[in-house]
């Protein structure tokens, strides 16, 4: 398959075009010989004409000077303003402008090739391969425009013109034209918003005929209708009034009935849905359109989303499930860190399980045999429990006496799981804690759980005689 390129134009520097003045009709006949008529428009007629210096050939649009104030002239205005500032290869280049007292004549290069929509109706329908570098053409041409805030608002097959009927690569080279409903907006924001409905209704935008204002994705809706004409003759919605079009349009996305579509590609069809969408914050931009898999022919590459919306809508969730994974995580770990309160076994290895020994927790306010436990993990899932060493050796606050208890951590439970273990043993800690308050500095109770402790109760001799020993 032959690969279209991302940019298959030129963006060339803008250009002055020269607008002159004759005395009348008959001056601009010694200049050009006019020839066969081209085609008819509601401003004026084209004719072919050849440059009798130079022997070029041209197309002259006639157009007759429309009175002052009409909305023709406004329109006109439009048009040779736009085509005096853009230069591009799939844009008609505008050569020089001549008014007269009557008449206004422009001066465009001539394309033989005639309209695209005269090209279809001979064909029946377009190939793939025709129409991705119609469509990329296009597309580029709207990218150029867009990027200096001109919106055609017009675009369709009557206004795509046909270079030559095929070039020596067996392509289609085209050029947009008639640039009468064009404005030049002064960018993107709210207060830029087009309002006006213009251009023919089969190619109208559904944001245009709603009459709720329309930016300049109305361009690529058109190029959505342009596509689908091309790969099987008919426009994807079809309806005699504005209202019925756009309730047609409103009710049901773009649809692949006929029998040709069972030849077009995936590729293909995606990318017009992308385009045919009726919300303009979900259509595929003209820049996205030279970026797609189906006209770059990179069949490899993931489809990325069709806009601005739709990747900020997958990163939010991404970030959503990041997010949650994340706090899923935090629930187990903190459900892992409450540990029994009562040590099950002492371990008996050698290798660190504790990666430090835990400073025994000053007495509280300064109350001597005020308990205080604290539980912390190390890097190998081992919990740490550090006790008073008044109540668990019965020596005096002063002792700086340090001893470390490490405890295998029971097996691990998901978070429903141990929620009411957990609050069985909040239970206990609380209770515990309170009976050890009031005992003060008794020594410990050899009940059961004492007899499974690895520190076992000292009696009163050996109590008497290590607090002499550290009198001393």
């Amino acid at each position: 398959m032959d690969v279209v390129s991302l940019r298959t134009t030129r963006d060339t520097l803008k250009r002055n075009v020269p607008v002159i003045r004759l005395e009348n009709d008959a001056e601009l006949r010694e200049i050009y010989k006019f020839e066969r008529k081209l085609g008819q428009g509601s401003f004026g007629v084209v004719y072919e004409a050849t440059h009798i210096e130079t022997q070029t050939k041209w197309a002259i649009k006639v157009v007759c000077r429309p009175e002052a104030g009409s909305p023709k002239v406004k329109m006109l205005g439009h048009e040779i303003n736009i085509l005096k500032q853009v230069n591009h290869d799939c844009i008609i280049h505008l050569k020089e402008v001549y008014n007269t007292a009557k008449m206004i004549y422009l001066v465009t290069e001539l394309c033989s090739g005639g309209e695209l929509n005269q090209l279809l109706r001979r064909k029946k329908y377009f190939t793939e391969e025709e129409t991705r570098h119609i469509i990329c053409s296009l597309a580029d041409a709207v990218v150029y425009l867009h990027k200096r805030d001109i919106v055609h608002r017009d675009l369709k097959l009557e206004n795509i013109l046909v270079k030559n009927s095929v070039d020596d690569n067996g392509k289609i080279n085209i050029k947009v034209t008639d640039f009468g409903l064009s404005v030049q907006t002064g960018g993107v924001g709210i207060v830029n918003i087009m309002t006006e409905a213009c251009g023919t209704l089969i190619y109208m935008a559904p944001e245009m005929m709603s009459g709720g204002g329309y930016s300049q994705w109305c361009d690529v809706w058109s190029i959505g209708v342009v596509m689908y004409m091309l790969l099987c003759g008919e426009p994807p919605f079809v309806s005699k009034t504005k209202e019925s079009l756009l309730a047609e349009i409103m009710k049901k996305e773009v649809k692949f009935n006929q029998p040709i579509w069972a030849k077009v590609s995936d590729g293909a069809k995606n990318l017009l849905t992308c385009l045919l969408k009726v919300d303009p914050a979900y259509r595929m931009s003209a820049n996205q359109i030279l970026e797609s898999p189906w006209i770059t022919g990179d069949t490899n590459v993931p489809a990325l989303p069709s806009n601005v919306l739709e990747m900020m809508r997958d990163h939010m969730e991404e970030e959503d499930g990041a997010q949650t994974l994340e706090d899923l995580s935090l629930t187990c770990s903190k459900d892992t860190l409450d540990p029994p309160l009562v040590p099950k076994e002492a371990s008996t290895k050698k290798e660190s399980n504790c990666a430090r020994p835990a400073k025994l927790s000053p007495e509280r306010n300064g109350r001597p045999g005020t308990s205080f436990i604290s539980t912390k993990t190390n890097g190998e899932g081992l919990l740490q429990e550090h006790k008073n060493v008044s109540e668990i050796w019965g020596t005096s606050s002063s002792s700086s006496t340090q001893a470390c208890v490490c405890v295998k951590s029971s097996k691990k439970l998901s978070a429903k799981q141990r929620r009411p273990q957990d609050k069985k043993d909040f239970s206990t800690r609380q209770k515990l804690a309170f009976d050890l308050s009031k005992t003060g500095n008794q020594r410990l109770s050899t009940s059961s759980k004492s007899r499974n402790s690895p520190c076992r109760p000292l009696s009163s001799s050996q109590i008497s005689s290590h607090s002499e020993k550290l009198n001393k």
